[in-house]
């Protein structure tokens, strides 16, 4: 690269090239990939059967993602009982931008959120 992006440090190659000491938080062979800045929107879940649904997002804005989309991590919750919660963490793969939840319980409401994971995590 010939420059460091995110905070990066710059260290010549004696002429030939610049190699970059990345910041906390910023990866990437110019430092370009960090984490997200944002989380998806639009999170929407249409209902297949009584115990499952798909679940949909709309994509980061380029401006958010900083760096590439390695996975999604879908996160679901219900109320077990008074002030305790049941979560599941799924995770889907690339850039995709949907998912089946099953085995979900009838009549139990649900909670969902959507965030984006590059190589620097979410």
């Amino acid at each position: 690269p010939t420059t460091c992006l995110n905070g990066g440090t710059c260290y010549d190659g004696y002429g030939t090239s610049v190699s970059c000491a990345c910041p906390l938080g910023a990866d990437g062979i110019d430092c370009a990939d960090s984490v997200p800045s944002a989380v998806p929107s639009k999170v929407i879940a249409i209902t297949i059967t009584t115990t499952s649904i798909n679940v949909s997002w709309d994509n980061l804005p380029n401006t958010t993602i900083n760096g590439i989309i390695i996975a999604h991590e879908v996160k679901y919750s219900w109320s077990l009982g008074i002030g305790q919660l049941g979560t599941i963490y799924v995770n889907t793969s690339g850039a995709q931008n949907q998912l089946v939840l099953s085995g979900l319980q009838e009549c139990v409401q649900y909670s969902i959120s959507v965030r984006a994971y590059t190589s620097q995590a979410p």
